[in-house]
């Protein structure tokens, strides 16, 4: 099912069985989403009753849940599909129950659903709440209101309810003098207002704020990160790119792309040179595969230098990424070195390696081992002889079958492979969320 058949079933659902109001950049919802994300006003209460029905409206569509985020404001979902002609759909709905920053409540969603409108196909806020929520917002996160909502903010800045409310949260008479004010000037005052409207329910929501914040920094995983291992000429780097422009905008600025290694440290080459350990440095890059076969205690010491690398830089680039529904990707990875003993310089038995791995090296969610054959790999590149490309293959299927690696062959079109590595982390993705639901 395609993205708009899919958003018309999800909205002829919640027209049916909830209150709710898509905040802004409605126009052409269902049939055409024009925005990276939509951004939904509804109760919580109200999410987690309908929430059973939702999933398997999702599942029964051939959508599946890729990310999902659940803080004290907002819950995340994006949602992906891959059709049968190989190409690939993601959607990012955003569910919030509120405006609110660091738990201090802003805007009350009953407001928002109290003024809601109904263009005929979906319920949406009305201009004063549209503008509202974006505006409040961003003032007190010191941010301006964008320019290409001006219109909006033309057609209420003289209503009185955004005067009242605009009063009421930070004490300013109009838009303008608010505008002048600086962010802690306006966090201060909205966090006086709510302990006047909540009483003490507003030490209540800053606890849930730091609860989820504290729970989402340090035990959430709601992003993913993929590898990708394979001989030169198995065609990683067209199969990465497209991946990428296959994650849309829901993810084109939400990615981060590494070489090998986090590379928190140097080239070992030139750690040793700079130390004054090794006099020459071979920068002969085109030729990835140029070095010798390295001695098991040169090997060591190289696993080792670059254990630090991939066990640090995990915790400081990765994980921190991917803990905020955000997606890290490897062009070769820890799995390169076990692969790929030539290009590495680490010449050590691949099960010893792979043991070494599993119990030091902290582990990506989806490697992926992209292969082809002999054939059609030397066709498209010279890089490893037949040989080479043989002794790489049979490490690739040695890996095949452990938990968390998976073999996707290249013989035909790219997007073919992407298909294959998009439905793989669709569904893994999906049973992981519905878990997290539980």
């Amino acid at each position: 099912m395609g993205t708009s058949d899919f958003l018309k079933t999800i909205f002829d659902f919640l027209n049916i069985e909830t209150e709710y109001a898509v905040l802004r950049n409605f126009e052409g919802l269902p049939h055409h989403n024009n925005s990276r994300d939509i951004d939904i006003a509804i109760e919580k209460s109200e999410l987690q009753k309908i929430r059973p029905q939702l999933i398997s409206l999702i599942e029964q569509c051939g959508w599946h849940i890729v990310t999902y985020l659940n803080s004290d404001r907002l819950v995340t979902w994006v949602c992906g599909t891959v059709h049968e002609n190989d190409s690939a759909d993601l959607v990012q709905l955003d569910f919030f129950y509120h405006t609110s920053i660091f738990g201090i409540v802003l805007i009350e969603n009953k407001e928002i659903l109290k003024h809601r409108l109904f263009n005929g196909q979906i319920y949406h806020a009305n201009k004063v709440y549209e503008f509202l929520d974006k505006y409040v917002y961003d003032r007190v996160v010191g941010a301006t209101y964008p320019d290409k909502y001006k219109n909006t903010r033309q057609i209420v800045e003289n209503n009185p309810q955004v005067e009242k409310l605009i009063v009421d949260i930070f004490g300013k008479n109009n838009l303008a003098a608010c505008d002048k004010a600086n962010k802690k000037e306006l966090l201060k005052a909205a966090l006086k207002w709510n302990f006047h409207r909540f009483g003490w329910r507003a030490i209540a929501n800053f606890l849930q704020f730091e609860y989820h914040h504290i729970k989402n920094y340090l035990c959430s995983n709601t992003g993913f990160s993929i590898g990708f291992t394979g001989p030169d000429g198995s065609g990683k780097t067209t199969v990465i790119d497209l991946l990428i422009e296959n994650l849309g905008d829901v993810f084109r600025k939400a990615h981060t792309y590494y070489h090998f290694r986090p590379t928190l440290f140097g080239n070992l080459g030139e750690v040793a040179h700079s130390a004054g350990v090794k006099k020459d440095v071979d920068r002969d890059f085109s030729k990835p595969h140029r070095g010798g076969k390295t001695s098991v205690l040169s090997s060591l010491i190289r696993l080792l230098y670059y254990s630090v690398d991939y066990i640090i830089g995990y915790f400081m680039k990765v994980k921190s990424m991917i803990r905020i529904t955000r997606i890290v990707i490897f062009d070769r990875y820890y799995t390169d070195i076990i692969c790929d003993s030539r290009r590495s310089r680490i010449n050590l038995n691949p099960k010893f390696l792979h043991t070494y791995g599993q119990i030091f090296i902290p582990s990506l969610d989806y490697n992926i081992l992209l292969t082809a054959s002999s054939e059609t790999i030397l066709a498209r590149k010279h890089e490893l002889d037949k040989e080479g490309i043989s002794t790489i293959n049979k490490k690739i299927d040695y890996l095949a079958n452990k938990k968390g690696y998976y073999k996707v062959l290249n013989e035909s079109t790219p997007q073919e492979a992407v298909a294959k590595i998009l439905r793989i982390m669709f569904e893994e993705q999906h049973q992981k969320n519905l878990k997290r639901m539980r």
